[in-house]
């Protein structure tokens, strides 16, 4: 693996979320408590090439048809975002909503993110979250399609700079979850 991928690296849970059961590998040593560490919290686990970069964040709101936020940026305090950085530690990251970015950057996270919410055929809502290298390279990191949804999450924090307010958008979710069951109730299952 670390010859493959090189060093730093992590290593996580594939089925979990909050950076739960995440071990961020910096020498070979480390590797094989990482990997015992990271089956505690799952049967399949995740090998992921560290990926330096600006971590961007945008939400999507749609069934059919999603539309994209403007994105936001996560600046961790720590090595990376963890569990305790998510919800220990108060000072554990910064946001920067919208994030620095030039337009035509802007409108490409949002294309993509939603190109990635359709590819997976999601609805309702999720929050797809990139690397952005230093040469200007945009990585999909992963889709979240249960973001936290709080009134100070990034998901709705979004939402609100890009013009739709915390009761709107829980008003524009349950209307997106009503088509949804329509669609659902209208197909047939059986001859």
């Amino acid at each position: 693996i670390v010859d493959e991928m090189g060093l730093p690296l992590f290593v996580k849970p594939a089925n979990l979320g909050s950076s739960v059961g995440i071990t961020k590998v910096k020498e070979k040593k480390d590797l094989a408590q990482a990997i015992e560490f990271a089956f505690q919290y799952d049967r399949k686990i995740l090998v992921e090439e560290y990926i330096a970069g600006r971590e961007i964040e945008c939400s999507v709101l749609g069934n059919d048809e999603p539309m994209a936020s403007l994105p936001g940026e996560l600046i961790p305090q720590a090595e990376f975002y963890s569990y305790e950085a998510k919800y220990l530690d108060e000072n554990g990251a910064h946001f920067c909503i919208p994030a620095e970015l030039p337009l035509q950057q802007t409108q490409q996270i949002q294309t993509m993110a939603c190109e990635v919410y359709r590819a997976l055929c999601v609805d309702g809502m999720a929050r797809v979250d990139f690397f952005l290298r230093p040469n200007g390279e945009l990585v999909v990191n992963e889709i979240n399609t249960i973001p936290g949804f709080t009134q100070i999450s990034m998901y709705p924090k979004m939402w609100e700079h890009s013009g739709i307010g915390f009761g709107e958008l829980l008003d524009r979710l349950i209307a997106l979850a009503l088509d949804r069951d329509k669609l659902k109730k209208a197909t047939r299952f059986t001859r």
